[in-house]
């Protein structure tokens, strides 16, 4: 059986799924605590598009990811309030792939959680266009689905609550559950010439039918605003920036005045949208007996930026935050996340361990987090890691009191 630390601070380990069952789910669980002393698996039944080097992979060191996948089996029952059905990994060769993994985390006296990503995902967004994020010019975006649609919202709730039945996690991750950034996602860029802040906020505004509608139910013209924020970036974009126009921030104060006032309009409809959304998926976590793991604190421009408004703070449960400061004032952050978070939260600190070759900078950011009063820290992640990296987690962790 796993233990905790004395202290009862714990490590926990991102992992993905084939870094189990490539290696021995048994062998690889094995590994992970006696070199790490880690104790919670955050495993993701489902993951956006990524390249991988996995150092200590016995089948290959590079893995070419898939552009959107889980990796279970899924019940096709529960999709049918929506148009977006999950598409299953070549990964899973069996019909219990993602249970077998589970059950030897639990076996083994571990904590499994989810690692949960919604809306970033090239194959739903590439096969579904119409429930894309659509730019002011009608552009659909790969790799972002659009939280304001129907069907989008039917998919993420469903996909959450059967996570919940048949897995049980202890706690779930919310990843991509909002508007992204405009160019998040995009690979292998081709961009010549800057384009300044405002511009990209204004590319990163959804104009998806779904949301105009929504807009339009709000009572906003939003054909008309969307023409005019159209003119208005065609006509940015096309010309070379001023020095003065590159250092213009996307601020609250022009967001509340831009556009006649129209653009903070628009994007209060946005934003409660997509916050309903993830309120509803935070419900369906804490129904099912987990806890909600978030690494977003909404606030100011940022709400704007991503669609999630401050009422979902004080229904986090477990709040993911970097630890900038030290000491007291170490101390004193942590316990103003806490007040923002719901009673009885807890705050992770992601330390790494990045591309380190010595265990020094990250026994030092462990201890941090430990005496700042964190519940635990989180290390990124067991297949990208060499295994003397593996060994330095392993210091990190036992060197807490």
């Amino acid at each position: 059986m796993a233990t905790l630390p004395n202290n009862g601070f714990t490590g926990a380990l991102y992992t993905y799924p084939w870094d189990l069952s490539d290696e021995g789910v048994d062998r690889a669980l094995d590994r992970i605590v006696d070199l790490t002393g880690c104790t919670e698996i955050q495993l993701t039944p489902g993951y956006h598009v990524s390249n991988y080097f996995l150092p200590h992979n016995p089948k290959s060191p590079i893995r070419f990811g898939e552009n959107g996948a889980i990796f279970y089996q899924p019940q096709l029952s529960r999709y049918e309030a929506t148009g977006l059905k999950p598409r299953v990994s070549p990964s899973v060769t069996t019909p219990n792939y993602f249970e077998s993994l589970v059950e030897v985390i639990d076996r083994k006296g571990l904590v499994f959680s989810a690692w949960n990503v919604y809306f970033f995902n090239h194959h739903l967004s590439e096969k579904h266009p119409e429930f894309a994020k659509h730019d002011v010019f009608g552009t659909p975006y790969v790799g972002q689905i659009s939280p304001s649609s129907r069907d989008a919202q039917e998919y993420a709730v469903a996909f959450t609550q059967e996570i919940m039945d048949r897995f049980k996690p202890h706690a779930v991750r919310v990843e991509a559950l909002q508007r992204q950034m405009w160019r998040h996602g995009m690979l292998k860029n081709k961009f010549q010439g800057d384009i300044t802040e405002r511009c990209q906020f204004l590319l990163g505004v959804c104009f998806n039918p779904a949301s105009m509608r929504n807009a339009e139910e709000a009572g906003m013209d939003a054909a008309s605003f969307r023409q005019e924020v159209d003119i208005w970036l065609r006509a940015e974009l096309a010309r070379i920036p001023t020095e003065d126009d590159l250092s213009l921030p996307a601020d609250a104060e022009w967001l509340a005045n831009a556009f006649d006032g129209r653009l903070r309009k628009y994007l209060d409809v946005l934003n409660a949208h997509t916050t309903d959304l993830w309120l509803r998926v935070a419900e369906v976590i804490k129904a099912g007996g987990g806890k909600v793991q978030s690494d977003y604190l909404a606030h100011g421009v940022r709400t704007d930026t991503n669609g999630l408004e401050p009422r979902i703070n004080k229904h986090i449960d477990r709040l993911t935050a970097g630890l900038p400061a030290t000491g007291e004032d170490a101390k004193a952050l942590i316990q103003q996340y806490l007040e923002m978070i719901a009673p009885g939260g807890e705050v992770f600190v992601p330390v790494g361990p990045g591309n380190i070759t010595e265990a020094a900078p990250l026994v030092e950011r462990t201890r941090a987090a430990a005496d700042a009063g964190a519940a635990g820290a989180l290390f990124y992640n067991y297949g990208l890691m060499r295994e003397g990296v593996l060994r330095f987690v392993g210091e990190a962790m036992r060197s807490l009191p």
